[in-house]
């Protein structure tokens, strides 16, 4: 798993931030069912916000935006390294970050 160590304001990085077990590790879990729904290959989640139920998570080499409630899902299309989304966000806001909405 991925892990940053200083995440942008509101993120968590931590294994219990990202609740991995329930939402990602089983191949029957809702990150991965999106995943394979979305033929995006096998998922891994980075941060997670958790007021807004949403996660970062890279999945075939590109990264995306899950919102939870919604269901909304986002490809992320630039800047395309984590280093430099992270950087975007902290300087930024998630807004900083253009995306592409896939669901």
């Amino acid at each position: 798993m991925t892990t940053v160590d200083v995440p942008p304001s509101g993120w968590g990085s931590k294994p219990e931030d990202l609740e991995h077990l329930e939402d990602w590790e089983a191949e029957d879990s809702m990150g991965q069912h999106l995943c394979e729904e979305m033929n995006l290959g096998r998922g891994r989640p980075i941060m997670c916000h958790c007021t807004d139920n949403a996660y970062l998570f890279e999945a075939g080499g590109k990264f995306y935006f899950w919102y939870c409630v919604g269901l909304d899902l986002f490809e992320i299309i630039s800047p395309n390294t984590l280093e430099q989304i992270i950087k975007t966000m902290k300087e930024r806001g998630d807004d900083g970050v253009k995306t592409k909405k896939l669901l």
